[in-house]
């Protein structure tokens, strides 16, 4: 299942970026070709090649699997304003435990009304026992919706903070 969702999420942001060469090979099953694509357009300051090709180089597709490489290609997407990098940059910071770093790149989409910001910021302050903050954000993210943030906030009493 997480393959699936993680092939779709590299299929829609193929279809963001509009290369037509690179979907048809993704289609076909040629993650190979599809890189080479994207690593060519990537080459010649594509940000959204950028941004997919760190998605292959996260995932292994068409390429040895290199999350060192993704992280760089996602802060260099992230860096030119892409939003889905952005926050794609937060959730590698998280995953190596540096909440710090992680909440500076969140806090950038949180800024522009990022739903997922919001939810992954209250994620970040829970893991680092700011409840206040983490209460903060989780609310943003409930009002804004957020099935996740509601779960949070029942789970860590986020209400008597």
């Amino acid at each position: 299942m997480k393959k699936l969702m993680t092939i779709l999420l590299l299929l829609t942001s193929i279809l963001y970026a509009s290369s037509d060469a690179a979907m048809d090979a993704i289609n076909a099953g040629n993650y190979k070709k599809a890189f080479s694509i994207l690593d060519t357009k990537a080459k010649h300051g594509n940000i959204n090649a950028t941004y997919n090709l760190s998605l292959m180089y996260y995932n292994g597709y068409g390429v040895d699997q290199n999350i060192s490489k993704a992280a760089q290609l996602l802060e260099v997407a992230a860096k030119a304003g892409h939003k889905k990098a952005v926050q794609n940059v937060g959730r590698i910071y998280m995953q190596a435990m540096d909440f710090d770093k992680a909440a500076l790149w969140l806090e950038q989409n949180a800024k522009e009304g990022d739903i997922g910001a919001y939810y992954l910021l209250s994620e970040i302050y829970v893991e680092q026992e700011k409840f206040k903050k983490a209460k903060q954000w989780a609310k943003k993210a409930i009002e804004a919706g957020s099935q996740e943030a509601s779960i949070l906030w029942k789970e860590y009493n986020l209400q008597n903070y």
